[in-house]
């Protein structure tokens, strides 16, 4: 059913007088910004965040755009509105427009919208984040697995992680809670599958812990269920962490881990560690020394401990980090360590290295700097 003309007419004098305060649209453009990427994603939960249908709707005021008036648009008239309504610098007003928008599109307009979006951001102008959360949750509703592909295809743009369309963990999260809505059993299917990087296991893992209810009982059967996706389980003591720490009794972050049963306990390590770093890294740091032979031990997750450290005491963050074990092929938490401290003062950090063996695992990356 095609749009009665006045609503359309309304719309488009709207966006065009709010223009008028921004120069012609045929004038310069604005500065491209290629190495900074002004999307955000925040930690929240996408299920209270990401339903653009249900935002569009209850928001209020003379310029939104309810999904059920943008369904009365044809798709081309939809698109040609939001390549418009994308020249707002009212990031407010944009997503009263672009959530109704981008909530009734089919596959066919969510692909042209998503380059729209994308390209315009790398050029400068940002969106809220409604907006970017409204695009993704209906990707899922739509069209996931198509979305999941066209995500693999590289852009080129250094700025997106080579991705064209999903990007961070956020953006996995709206496309899993889309998903759910319309199609939950292939949803579900694809979750319990291996993923091979963090921002897919975050949305993999949504799946997953959403299904509990906000039960941690259940919660904790639907992780075992899924133990071998090593990322995936991981990803899942986020929101189970969430939910324990508001139970009646507020339990630690250390405390939650204790409770839990041995075979949970490897992939909660991480978030233990992440959640402690926050608030007290010396707390982390006596934790860390502690745990430092746990099945769970990694030296990714003890990163951020470093990092932070590094920045108050280099010297004294490596030399306790040479303690810790290495994994596998990621470097070794002092080299990690040694890496910060050269950042901040090279000729304290090269001296340090020279007193070092030289085969050590936290001297061998920055032979060259030696030499």
């Amino acid at each position: 059913m095609k749009t009665p003309l006045a609503f359309l007419l309304v719309v488009l004098i709207g966006i065009a007088a709010f223009l008028m305060g921004r120069g012609e649209l045929g004038g310069p453009p604005r500065p491209e910004v290629p190495e900074i990427n002004t999307r955000t994603a925040p930690s929240q939960p996408a299920a209270a965040a990401a339903d653009g249908s249900a935002g569009a709707k209850n928001r209020i005021g003379s310029g939104v755009l309810s999904t059920e008036k943008a369904g009365k648009m044809t798709p081309a008239e939809r698109v040609a509105l939001l390549k418009k309504a994308a020249l707002l610098a009212d990031t407010g007003k944009q997503s009263d427009i672009l959530c109704g928008l981008i909530s009734a599109m089919t596959q066919e307009e969510l692909i042209e919208s998503t380059q729209v979006l994308l390209d315009a951001q790398f050029h400068g102008n940002s969106w809220s984040q409604d907006v970017w959360n409204a695009l993704w949750t209906q990707w899922g509703r739509v069209a996931a697995v198509a979305c999941l592909e066209l995500s693999k295809q590289s852009s080129g743009n250094k700025t997106w992680n080579g991705f064209k369309g999903l990007n961070t963990t956020n953006d996995y999260r709206c496309l899993m809670a889309g998903w759910l809505e319309t199609n939950p059993e292939e949803a579900l299917a694809w979750a319990r599958q291996d993923k091979p990087d963090i921002r897919s296991a975050v949305g993999a893992a949504y799946a997953i812990t959403s299904g509990a209810g906000g039960d941690l009982k259940q919660m904790e059967a639907a992780i075992l269920g899924i133990a071998g996706n090593k990322l995936t389980a991981q990803a899942c003591f986020e929101d189970y962490f969430d939910l324990a720490a508001t139970s009646a009794d507020k339990p630690s972050p250390t405390q939650i881990y204790d409770r839990l049963a041995p075979a949970l306990q490897s992939a909660a390590w991480p978030t233990v560690i992440e959640r402690l770093s926050q608030t007290d890294t010396a707390a982390a740091a006596a934790w860390l020394d502690s745990h430092a032979d746990d099945p769970g031990y990694e030296p990714r997750a003890a990163y951020g401990l470093i990092q932070k450290w590094v920045g108050k005491d280099p010297a004294e963050a490596v030399q306790w980090a040479v303690g810790l074990p290495a994994s596998g092929e990621q470097m070794h938490p002092a080299a990690f360590a040694v890496r910060g401290w050269l950042q901040q003062d090279p000729v304290a950090a090269n001296a340090w290295l020279k007193t070092q063996p030289a085969d050590a695992a936290w001297v061998t990356p920055f032979m060259k700097t030696q030499e």
